[in-house]
């Protein structure tokens, strides 16, 4: 056993360091099961198989008044199915050092499964029994509850956590973006395991199924391993939410808490991954918040000393897009912060990227990219994320090229767009100083 674990870390490491992998690589498309996309690439540098497969059963489709259900069943996917309580499950993996992890998000449940290419039968095999068979069982439900109450609990404590959660509610207001992913004390409580069995069978299928395998075996036999494992999964694909009505709550909300170090998220409407100006509102994004250099790095961090870190990223989800910012600071910083945020975003629309900053952010975009696929791993992940977007299969040797060809009016007219100060909403955690002409909301503590 532990040499079969030594091997895996062995694999790992391996695969991240090939220098020629990025290059070499292959991507196909499988026409195996209907209602799900396959694609493949094979690769023969390492005995390890990755797979990397998001259904359509994010928090989005969270019943009415049960948030957190598809967390919480996304949380209970390898403990037991089929005839294996989940004990038995857990040392199945661990016979065959099968590493399966499952991750929930807002349109998503992401699964990666990483296996030895001799244990792949076994490793797919164990993934179909857990999802097309998943038992639920009353132990392993208490045990789970109980593990995210704690976490909820431990969240309520923490500012940068309260901030998050408190910005969706504002931002999306009733629509299903809104809830927190994994629910609360009330709705969690009233997630039965029948609850959970019927959310399974509704959303753990084959409809709107999105596949990346990367790894030491051909395609024919990919082919039978996602056949086997996703085929038996029922076939509709759930009624996609629909998208959000009136988004954002411009101005300032105040979440009261004792912190020495309040936490603060900071939004703005962002694009859809299929709209004509994403790429250039990405690299206008890098150039803003998304490097170690940007313009709000320098402006809140260097000039000013008001911050360890501050950060932004366009965030797209099915229905909608946002541009998100993070920051914490000191209490009597907060406010300053605040107001470098909305003038860094003022002088950016007013005098734009210079030719010397855009040519600095495709040099960066493009020669950082390879490392997020440079192993099997990372290379479904990759895929995986670019299918659940809508994007083709020759993206992956497209992307520099698009990202080169950007203008400099491009990225000045995606900057007009998405970074009016006079739209951002920001959610601060935490105790602030008043001031008397302060216009804030400070909403009820959490």
């Amino acid at each position: 056993m532990k040499l079969r674990r030594l091997l895996v870390i062995f694999c790992f490491f391996a695969a991240a360091f090939a220098p020629d992998y990025a290059a070499a690589t292959s991507v196909k498309a499988l026409n195996v099961v209907s209602g799900a996309q396959v694609w493949f690439a094979e690769d023969h540098t390492v005995p390890m198989i990755a797979l990397v497969a998001s259904l359509p059963s994010g928090s989005a489709y969270d019943p009415s008044a049960k948030a957190g259900t598809a967390a919480f069943a996304a949380a209970l996917l390898d403990e037991g199915a089929g005839n294996l309580d989940s004990a038995a499950f857990q040392d199945a993996l661990a016979k065959h050092a099968i590493q399966l992890s499952v991750e929930p998000g807002r349109d998503t449940m992401t699964v990666t499964l990483v296996t030895l290419s001799s244990s792949a039968k076994e490793a797919f095999r164990l993934l179909g029994l857990a999802l097309a068979h998943p038992r639920f069982d009353a132990e392993a439900v208490a045990r789970v509850r109980a593990q995210i109450l704690t976490e909820l609990e431990e969240e309520s404590e923490n500012p940068a956590s309260v901030a998050e959660k408190s910005f969706y509610s504002l931002y999306f207001g009733p629509h299903a973006y809104g809830h927190s992913l994994i629910g609360d004390q009330r709705s969690l409580g009233a997630v039965t395991p029948e609850d959970l069995r019927g959310f399974a069978r509704t959303h753990w299928v084959r409809g709107g199924l999105k596949i990346a395998l990367a790894g030491d075996t051909n395609a024919s036999a990919a082919a039978n391993l996602i056949r086997s494992t996703f085929g038996p999964l029922a076939a509709d694909a759930p009624a996609l939410p629909p998208a959000p009505g009136r988004v954002g709550a411009p101005g300032l909300h105040i979440l009261p808490m004792p912190v020495p170090q309040p936490a603060a998220i900071f939004a703005l409407p962002g694009l859809l991954r299929s709209d004509p100006d994403f790429l250039a509102g990405y690299v206008a994004n890098y150039i803003l918040g998304g490097g170690s250099s940007s313009r709000l790095t320098q402006d809140v961090r260097e000039k000013r000393g008001l911050t360890y870190d501050i950060s932004t990223d366009l965030v797209v989800y099915r229905r909608s897009g946002i541009l998100l910012g993070a920051v914490a600071t000191r209490s009597d910083a907060m406010r300053q912060t605040i107001a470098v945020v909305r003038e860094t975003l003022r002088k950016f629309i007013s005098d734009g990227p210079t030719d010397q900053e855009l040519a600095d952010a495709k040099t960066y975009l493009n020669g950082s990219f390879p490392i997020a696929y440079a192993s099997d791993v990372g290379l479904a992940a990759q895929l995986n994320a670019f299918q659940q977007v809508g994007l083709g299969i020759d993206y992956l040797d497209k992307r520099a090229g698009l990202i080169n060809a950007i203008t400099l009016a491009d990225v000045r007219r995606a900057t007009r767009r998405l970074f009016d100060p006079s739209r951002l909403t920001v959610v601060v955690a935490g105790t602030l100083p008043m001031q008397k002409a302060e216009n804030s909301d400070v909403l009820p503590s959490p």
